[in-house]
């Protein structure tokens, strides 16, 4: 899972300065959506190393835009050849929201690229318009799950031969393999599924009664890891004290958070909620057994 570090916040910031004008509040505000925070100060910041990057950043009626930068991208016949059958694979899987975004990034793209580069691309999305390769094997799983979920109506899946009731469904790659994030309507919390074990996928008319937000895991961390502690995905820092800060996590796995919070061994504490707290004890008792279970060799 990438963490929100100075180096993405910096990208983030360039990417949206370069698509259009933007107030530093209206700045501050976008990431904040995106559970990022900095103040005004940490933005002038990044201010200078994004003109000291050689771009070339002005303001205009209290908005900031990049209006060059100093590098262009050296694509070759191959790289316009894999960029056309990505696009094309992608107007045959995903919806017209998305194949539009899809469209409007390689434009972004082939502003960077000299003329002879786009005109490479044009060809090859024409040439392969017809032959591409089907997406992949997920392809009819991937739209009926888009379909079924598009407004947060409940899903019913069969997953290890257990039935399921899902929601909010997103779409996560890890370790080689794509996984349904979604909110399990049973238990109550966001999980992982692996979406080559979804055997059957059937919609329902209801909707979901949960918010977007799943509760949410509160945990303390002391001493240096309070120090050092860099943010992950849907996490934010609730309350900071001298020697500990309080961050909540709504959006990772809670197997996976509760394996990570394990290695920060007693400088980290689940403080809420009582769920989380019971079944992360759960989790250290298995392992304590497992460990006593161990034959010595």
């Amino acid at each position: 899972m990438r963490k929100i570090d100075a180096s993405y916040r910096i990208i983030k910031i360039f990417k949206m300065l370069y698509e259009r004008p933007h107030s530093m509040a209206e700045i501050i505000e976008e990431l904040y959506r995106d559970d990022i925070l900095i103040n005004k100060e940490t933005l002038i910041k990044y201010f200078k190393t994004i003109r000291h990057s050689g771009c070339v950043l002005r303001k205009r009626q209290g908005k900031f835009s990049i209006e060059s930068v100093p590098f262009s991208l050296d694509l070759t016949s191959f790289d316009c050849e894999y960029l056309a059958i990505f696009i094309n694979l992608a107007v045959g899987l995903y919806a017209d929201g998305v194949q539009n975004d899809l469209k409007s990034a390689m434009k972004k793209i082939f502003s960077l690229a000299n003329t002879e580069a786009e005109n490479k691309y044009l060809l090859y999305l024409e040439r392969t318009k017809n032959i591409a390769p089907e997406p992949f094997i997920f392809k009819e799983k991937i739209s009926t799950l888009l379909n079924y979920g598009y407004n947060n109506s409940k899903i019913r899946i069969l997953y290890n031969e257990e039935k399921l009731v899902i929601s909010h469904i997103s779409f996560k790659y890890m370790d080689n393999s794509v996984y349904v994030h979604a909110f399990n309507e049973m238990s109550k919390s966001y999980e992982l599924f692996l979406l080559g074990n979804i055997k059957e996928i059937y919609p329902t008319p209801e909707m979901s009664l949960q918010s977007v937000f799943a509760p949410y895991t509160v945990f303390e961390l002391s001493g240096r890891l309070a120090r050092t502690y860099t943010l992950y995905e849907g996490e934010r820092v609730i309350k900071a004290k001298e020697d500990c800060i309080v961050v909540s996590n709504n959006l990772e796995d809670k197997q996976r958070l509760f394996r990570r919070l394990l290695r920060y061994g007693t400088l980290c504490k689940i403080i809420s909620t009582q769920s989380d707290i019971e079944n992360f004890k759960l989790m250290l008792s298995k392992i304590k057994q497992n460990l006593l279970n161990c034959e010595i060799i």
